[in-house]
């Protein structure tokens, strides 16, 4: 994987023992377009923008509580440099075009009819450097946060 700068970064090096919110994105631009049926009315496949931002306004809750924000998507670095840079964020994004994360973490993607594949939109959370929390299928990416913030108080 990469981060925003194109500098190779390890998962298990960024994120081992440490407390860390990821959450994956499908932002599929013109693929989205080529959404198979069965995909067409899933809620949560729309809503990037405003998932990134709600964690944006949340961001000092969730660092206050000892946790690091990581944003997993599978555009190129240059994509998902303008997409950071469109919505305002201050958290660390990283590229995984190659689907480095989805067997390690058990994270769902899904094929658009042109070919492509992307993440379907989840969030783990993570206690010293383990899965203790996992949200499947994101319905409303803009209370993502808001519902993580009530689930790290339940921990």
């Amino acid at each position: 994987m990469k981060d925003i700068n194109a500098n190779p970064v390890k998962f298990n090096e960024l994120t081992g023992g440490k407390n860390c919110i990821v959450f994956t994105y499908p932002k599929m631009g013109e693929s989205g377009k080529f959404l198979p049926e069965n995909l067409k009315d899933l809620k949560g496949l729309t809503g990037c923008t405003l998932q990134c931002k709600a964690y944006q306004e949340n961001l000092a809750k969730l660092e206050s509580a000892g946790f690091t924000l990581i944003a997993v998507g599978s555009q190129s670095v240059e994509k998902m440099n303008e997409f950071k840079q469109s919505v305002g964020a201050n958290f660390i994004f990283l590229s995984d075009e190659n689907f480095e994360l989805e067997s390690p973490l058990n994270l769902q993607t899904f094929t658009t009819n042109d070919g492509k594949k992307f993440y379907h939109r989840q969030t783990l959370i993570m206690k010293n450097g383990e899965v203790v929390k996992r949200f499947n299928d994101v319905a409303e990416p803009a209370n993502d946060a808001a519902n993580v913030l009530a689930a790290i108080e339940r921990l």
